[in-house]
């Protein structure tokens, strides 16, 4: 099964915010920008044969119903962004530097904001590709979050877990991973 993943469009008031879960609305221009984009850059064949599957946040279900119109995608909470916790919605610069040094030296496994850490989201993340592997698809485009396709690349032996958050994920990015019977591979990276 093929996967495509794609980041979501540039939110709006997002710089120097930590978001993970606020559910934010998109810059304006942003969605026609990352709809064509991701048009161009995914063969239509694939597109046309492809479920779309997309992260419950907004700012990822506006980018997958205008790649799937006119179906509808389909909303899967395991493609949700990491859980930031307390630290959600605050500024970056409010967040005490002793904690964010805590993350920078173990970024797979410490909870920033103690919530999820990058290993509980690779576990979801594994899990709802075993559910995949049985779903008899070939193909999925999948509207998700900076997090999660850095975790997919992890699993995929793309990038080393101790390098997870400084790995940059373009929005509207999209990356072609394989779903074989043991684990995902990139074939690609489409666009970036």
């Amino acid at each position: 099964m093929q996967l495509f993943l794609v980041r979501h469009p540039r939110p709006a008031r997002a710089a120097g915010r930590c978001y993970g879960r606020l559910d934010l609305e998109l810059e304006s221009g942003a969605l026609e920008a990352a709809t064509l984009a991701v048009r161009a850059s995914i063969p239509t064949q694939d597109l046309q044969r492809a479920r779309v599957l997309s992260s419950p946040a907004r700012r990822c279900v506006e980018l997958a119903r205008a790649l799937a119109a006119p179906a509808a995608p389909e909303l899967a909470g395991a493609l949700q962004e990491l859980d930031f916790g307390r630290w959600e919605g605050s500024s970056w610069d409010s967040i005490p530097r002793a904690e964010l040094d805590a993350w920078a030296a173990d970024p797979w496994r410490y909870r920033p904001g103690g919530a999820e850490s990058a290993a509980d989201l690779a576990g979801r993340w594994t899990a709802w590709c075993a559910e995949q592997r049985s779903s008899g698809e070939d193909a999925a485009l999948i509207v998700t979050h900076a997090g999660l396709i850095r975790v997919a690349l992890c699993c995929a032996g793309l990038l080393e877990p101790a390098r997870f958050a400084s790995r940059p994920i373009p929005f509207g990015s999209v990356y072609r991973l394989e779903l074989a019977a043991s684990a995902p591979r990139l074939l690609e990276q489409v666009r970036a």
